[in-house]
């Protein structure tokens, strides 16, 4: 019995790190997922990403909800032609997760096309066992 019990703990941890790396690889997608609906103006996929509590502060420090960043994304006056995510790290605490990133992205508006750097830092939370973002925060990096 007692030697069971080492292989039964090494069992237990590879599964562990196993269901974290699946984790870990969800929300780089749904992270990946969000950036590039950006371009398509994919609200209803955002929509899935977003939990409806969702917060967002920009790098102006200006608050957003979910239904706001919706609303964002539709507006005609701004058009994104590109994103990137150039970076990304993701850190697993139970049911909570934190993506660090960093995108760049093209956009265009007013007649003018500007390129842009940002890092940011999203939280997801597990609920139900699905992933969702809860809070974001942006960091203009030029």
């Amino acid at each position: 019995m007692k030697r069971c019990l080492p292989v039964v703990i090494a069992l237990l941890w590879c599964l562990n790190c196993f269901a974290q790396n699946k984790d870990a690889e969800t929300l780089k997608k749904l992270n990946a997922d969000w950036i590039a609906s950006y371009v398509t103006r994919d609200t209803a996929k955002m929509s899935r990403i977003f939990g409806d509590d969702l917060v967002l502060i920009n790098p102006s420090g200006k608050k957003y909800h979910k239904k706001d960043i919706l609303k964002g994304v539709m507006n005609s006056a701004q058009e994104f032609l590109s994103t990137h995510v150039d970076s990304v790290d993701v850190r697993l605490f139970g049911n909570i997760g934190i993506v660090n990133a960093k995108t760049s992205a093209t956009v265009k508006a007013e007649n003018k096309t500007t390129t842009s750097k940002v890092c940011y830092m999203d939280v997801y939370e597990k609920r139900k066992g699905r992933w969702y973002a809860v809070a974001a925060h942006v960091t203009l990096l030029d």
